[in-house]
């Protein structure tokens, strides 16, 4: 027996030496004792294809490749130990939710973060990580009692080493007898090895290690007894050996490495194995070709080098601005090595120390190129279909069909319902706000959309009665499997279903629904389009999942869980559930980080975010023990892992071996900014190679100014080439001069057939700009006609959405665009349930022949209560009886019906107008008013049709009528003439113009108009100081509740308005009975100029709107601009930010600035 180390520092050829000792051993003697390899397991494929790969060894006999966990099967197989079937890491995981949730009440700390994603997963690697330090349940109770015994017992490493402790023992007791732990499989491997004999006779080699863990220690103390030679390379300079045995200090680059070596040799003396001579390589076999990267790994690294004399040609450094350009920049950089070096595919690793942050990103990217890669990393699949199907048909029977896991539910494209019927469903859905059993109701639902709250019931129409068909039809087919599999939980009763039970429906849901076949199908769909990756996905992820459900029935099959408990079990195994795929091609290029990236053979390495924050990275504090904890617990004993300083050392031993990995070329980029825009620093590895190559100097990754030259080296595929082309065109459109090289690559795209279809979308482009100058263009009469009509019937809230922006009408009148209706009480169902509720208060004193101002204030209230109970189920179907928020918004507009009705009823007592009409329709058909009709220059017509809130109305002594016409708004208003001139606000007025010209039927005779107010139906907040008495209370309510807007400047009908002077009104009065100085007040003649300015608005409008009007025009009016709560926005695509694109800025008028207008105008201003 004995022992032998091979040295050599990186490229020095100590894995082919001992590819090469295996490879003479074999031939000389085809049979005898094994010659066993062992290698960490993410490396054995790539070393059978290297060892295979010489061409001398035609198969394998005595030959080996092995990693520990192979090896201690192999063991088993001979010697026993592992006949139990095995607890696989998900099923570990999932067997812990099951024990924290049983012992929640036992935990001093782990219950408090049980749930949180993640924390499992967590607990299970601490398990894992004691496991291979050789700690269990006895060594942590131990260190629980020395800190008892410290009075320490209650500090946060008491209670975790507690929770450890209760959770390992529990999940050691649960194992015992029924399951091999894989975490134990090196502690059997290390205790039967000997007896197994396997290795009687054989010689090992073992190479890939920097480190073992304890448990790995063990399992080589046994490698070294039992077989005849145990040949162990080390990455150790042969000039650094003579620190071994405990002259190294942690900054020593090689001190993981001589760590390890010094646990070798007391290892080996322990075990009494003799430890020969060391073989010691000193040619860079690696690097033969390339001095300047041997220049790299001999000197990088020390304090003191001699410098490179010339420019690197093999070593490039690339600065980019962001991470995409960066792997852009890789991307072309692959892509020259191919073509114009002759390397392959396969002789590229790209490096990534945060592959987080770079893998999506080179997929992308490097397909956008044409490069074949692999990302090598393990793929979660948490958002996978099948993933999200059953964790969704959980939780739907969990949480009783809410909305939310239902429709994640349906689509997952899982269920045999196509996405538009799920589209239609989900509409229907959010509409009346359907959950819980309605679910499960067999009839076919009824709710249908309320437009006033004064219908007592809704009948459906042919239209609808079809949309309520269809939704039946498709709820239907959705949820059949999902309601199935309810009833066979719910069918099982009390204790509730066991888990074997719970798995058995769950895959018969899957059955149903034959998510096999549909797997399968994409499965196929993918191969067809050449993503291998995403067809193995499909197929790996199926079968991962029916292992899960193993794992969880062999782990708590006979256990009886509640379908909550369960999801959460099951929950923890979904959320670790990864793939690792190899890769699916030949020749490719791999990317990855350099712990899984051992592949033979690279020539070129590029290295990704050479950062100061990620090359070297800074290892972060273990989740369940910080750095201070581990290092108590190891001055104490008990060996936990490494802490992150330690973990630092080891990473700069990792940079090391990731620049020396490749044999001919080193490229090396960072990005000067992050994801977020902030700046970053290179790594300091950086400045050391500009120190080490005087010449060196970082490129960009892109030029600063590149010309059509520069430009035309960097494209690498049709798609960038247009790009570019479509780039200067632009510039060309902007009054840049454009080379003519730029043309005649246009002209070669456009003649190229190939071309053409990869650069068509993007040089279409390049009418972005003249797209948005065209958009909205005029239809043109005859298609506005058609769309319209030639009698333009409209309300007076369209035309404001014509002035504010004409795309805002098109898209709502001529397109008919519609936001989806969701089942919620904003604020326009909130004015709903005002109007409606004042309206029916007002039209029930008419019914009965009672005058408001004979009411007392309590009488009022019961009355306006009373209202308020009847229209509450009829607002949203029930809405504000459907839970404990509804009902506290129910309250809300109780309380605020209440304060509004009080100080309304100050007009009727203060005042001598008096209601005489509610909700008064003009221009709807028969009843009501006749519309306000405009005539068009062509013989076309506007009529005008809305509803007005309230008439009221005084008699003069001459028989004459005073108009008053009242609009309620749930926020204070006020009517501004600037507003009202451009367009933007000309609803009251119109209201108020409707009554005077068209109020025959109403009040016969002569009108006058005699005020036009907003009043506020709202509760308002008063900040007051301190206590204040309830009179001042009401005169500063008093204040928030003054109606808002426009009246005859006549001094009696202010008096009429407001006898008593409280400020009802904005009007006032002086002492002398004079109209108060910028009150807004209006004379009978300007009241008509008014109207004739509103008429001239709207027939400049209608013109507009019939010609087929239809710009992206939005006004800006100060700071207000139409698209603030515009809803079509995403249609129309406005950005102030492109060139193209302006506001329609309108000038800002004072009242006297529009009565001087319409004066000069005669009515008749400009729009």
């Amino acid at each position: 027996m004995g022992v032998r180390f091979i040295i050599g520092s990186a490229g020095s050829g100590k894995s082919q030496h001992c590819l090469d000792e295996i490879t003479r051993e074999a031939l000389a003697a085809p049979s005898g004792p094994p010659l066993i390899l062992l290698v960490p397991e993410q490396a054995t494929f790539q070393v059978e294809q290297a060892l295979l790969g010489g061409g001398q060894l035609k198969g394998i006999m005595r030959a080996q490749v092995l990693s520990f966990q192979r090896l201690a099967w192999r063991v088993s197989l001979k010697a026993g130990g592992l006949a139990l079937p095995p607890l696989s890491d998900l099923g570990k995981q999932m067997v812990l939710r099951a024990l924290l949730e049983r012992h929640r009440e036992d935990l001093r700390l782990f219950h408090q973060v049980a749930d949180k994603p993640g924390f499992i997963e967590r607990v299970a690697g601490s398990i894992r990580e004691l496991h291979s330090y050789r700690q269990g349940p006895e060594s942590l109770r131990r260190q629980l009692e020395l800190l008892e015994n410290e009075g320490l017992g209650e500090t946060s490493l008491g209670a975790k080493l507690h929770d450890l402790a209760l959770v390992m023992g529990e999940l050691q007791t649960y194992i015992q007898g029924r399951f091999t732990d894989p975490d134990e499989y090196l502690t059997v491997l290390a205790a039967r090895l000997e007896e197994s004999r396997l290795l009687e006779g054989a010689q090992v080699w073992v190479d890939g290690f920097n480190g073992f863990t304890p448990q790995e220690l063990a399992v080589l103390g046994a490698v070294m007894r039992s077989a005849r030679q145990v040949h162990l390379t080390l990455c150790i300079a042969p000039g650094q050996l003579y620190k071994a045995g405990g002259h190294h200090s942690p900054a020593d680059l090689f001190h993981p490495v001589l760590a390890t070596c010094d646990q070798l040799m007391q290892l080996a003396a322990e075990s009494g194995v003799t430890v020969d001579p060391p073989l010691l390589l000193t040619e860079g076999h690696r690097f033969r070709g390339a001095p300047e990267l041997a220049h790299v790994e001999r000197y990088l690294f020390r304090q003191s080098a001699p410098p490179w004399p010339d420019a690197p040609a093999r070593i490039r450094l690339v600065e980019a601005q962001n991470r995409r350009e960066e792997v852009a920049a890789a991307a072309r950089e692959i892509l020259r090595l191919v073509r114009e070096e002759g390397l392959r595919y396969r002789e590229i690793a790209v490096i990534a120390r945060n592959l987080e942050a770079y893998g999506d990103l080179a997929a992308t990217v490097f397909a956008e190129h044409g490069i074949p890669a692999f990302i090598d990393r393990r793929r979660t699949v948490a958002h996978h279909p099948l993933v999200e199907l059953i964790r969704a048909a959980l939780e739907v029977v969990v949480q009783d069909w809410s909305y939310g896991p239902v429709f994640r539910y349906l689509k997952t494209d899982l269920t045999g319902v196509s996405r538009t019927e799920i589209d239609l469903l989900e509409n229907y859905v959010i509409e009346h706000g359907i959950r819980g059993r309605a679910w499960q109701q067999p009839d076919p639902w009824q709710f249908l959309r309320r437009y006033t709250l004064e219908e007592d019931v809704v009948t459906p129409g042919p239209a609808q009665q079809a949309l309520l068909q269809e939704i039946h039809r498709i709820r239907t087919r959705a949820t059949a499997a999902l309601l199935a599999f309810q009833r066979r939980i719910q069918c099982r009763g009390r204790p509730g279903p066991t888990v074997r039970e719970l798995t058995a429906y769950l895959f018969q849901l899957l059955d149903d629904l034959k998510v096999a076949r549909q797997l399968e199908a994409w499965k196929a769909e993918a191969e067809q389009r050449g993503d291998l990756e995403t067809a193995r996905e499909h197929e790996q992820v199926w079968t991962r999942v029916l292992e899960l459900f193993d794992q969880i029935v062999e782990g708590l099959g006979d256990q009886a869980l509640s379908p909550k408990v369960y999801l959460q079990v099951l929950s923890a195994g979904l959320d670790g559930l990864k793939l690792g795929l190899i890769p699916p091609g030949l020749d490719q290029v791999i990317v990855g980080t350099v712990e899984r990236s051992r592949h033979a053979g690279v020539r070129a390495t590029l290295i990704l975010g050479a950062t100061e924050k990620d090359f070297p990275p800074q290892p972060a504090e273990d989740a369940i023990f910080t750095d201070r904890e581990r290092e108590r617990l190891k001055k104490a004993g008990l060996d936990v892992g490494p802490t992150s300083l330690e973990r630092l050392f080891q990473e700069q031993f990792l940079t090391y071996v990731t620049l020396t990995r490749g044999s001919d070329f080193l490229w090396i980029s960072y990005p000067l900014a992050d994801e977020s825009g902030r700046a970053t620093a290179p790594s300091p590895v950086i400045g050391r190679l500009r120190r080490l190559f005087p010449g060196l100097s970082p490129q960009p990754a892109v030029p600063v100014e590149p010309g059509a030259a520069a430009a035309l080296e960097m494209v690498t595929t049709p798609r960038q080439l247009a790009a570019l082309v479509a780039r200067a065109l632009r510039h060309a459109r902007s009054g840049y001069a454009i080379h003519p090289h730029w043309l005649d690559l246009y002209q070669w795209i456009a003649s190229d057939a190939g071309l053409k279809k990869e650069g068509a979308p993007v040089l279409a482009a390049v009418g972005y700009e003249e797209w948005f100058r065209r958009r909205g263009a005029p239809l043109g009469r005859d298609l506005a006609r058609l769309l319209y009509g030639d009698r333009l019937v409209t309300s007076v809230s369209r035309l404001e959405a014509f002035l504010a922006c004409p795309f805002r009408h098109f898209a709502g009148y001529a397109l008919r665009l519609q936001e989806r209706a969701e089942f919620t009480v904003s604020a326009p169902e909130f004015g709903l349930f005002y109007h409606a509720a004042l309206s029916l208060f007002v039209r029930e004193l008419g019914a009965e022949g009672l005058q408001w101002s004979t009411l007392t204030p309590d009488e009022a209230m019961q009355r306006m209560n009373s209202i308020i109970d009847r229209l509450a189920p009829r607002l949203q179907s029930e809405i504000l009886l459907s839970s404990p928020e509804h009902r506290y918004l129910l309250r809300v507009i109780r309380r605020t019906l209440q304060s509004s009705l009080d100080y309304l009823g100050e007009h009727v007592i203060h005042g001598e107008f008096r209601p005489v009409a509610v909700e008064v329709p003009f221009g709807e058909g028969t009843d009501g008013l006749p519309p306000v009709t405009v005539d068009l220059p062509g013989g076309e017509q506007v009529l005008l049709r809305g509803r007005i809130d309230r008439v009221d109305a005084l008699e003069a002594p001459d028989g004459r009528w005073y108009v008053r016409v009242v609009d309620y708004k749930s926020s204070r208003r006020d009517l501004k003439l600037g507003e009202f001139y451009h367009g933007l606000a000309l609803q009251l007025l119109l209201y108020l113009l409707a009554v005077v010209e068209g109020g025959e039927p109403l009040l016969p005779g002569t009108r006058v108009p005699a005020g036009a107010l907003y009043f506020p139906v709202y509760d308002p907040l008063e900040r007051v100081p301190a206590p204040i008495k309830l009179d001042e209370l009401r005169r500063l309510r008093r204040k928030r509740y003054q109606a808002r807007g426009l009246v005859n400047d006549s001094p009696e009908i202010i008096r009429a308005m407001d006898a008593a002077g409280l400020g009802l009104i904005p009007a006032r009065l002086n002492k002398d009975g004079s109209v108060r100085k910028g009150s807004p007040v209006a004379s009978q003649d300007q009241f008509r100029r008014l109207f004739d300015h509103l008429r001239q608005v709207v027939r400049a409008c209608g013109e507009q709107v019939l010609q087929g009007e239809a710009a992206v025009a939005p006004f800006r009016l100060g700071q207000a601009t139409a698209c603030e709560y515009c809803p079509y926005r995403p249609v129309c695509q406005f950005d102030p930010m492109v060139g193209a694109q302006t506001y329609r800025r309108l000038e800002k008028l004072d009242a006297p600035a529009v009565w001087e207008r319409v004066a000069s105008a005669g009515g008749e201003g400009d729009v």
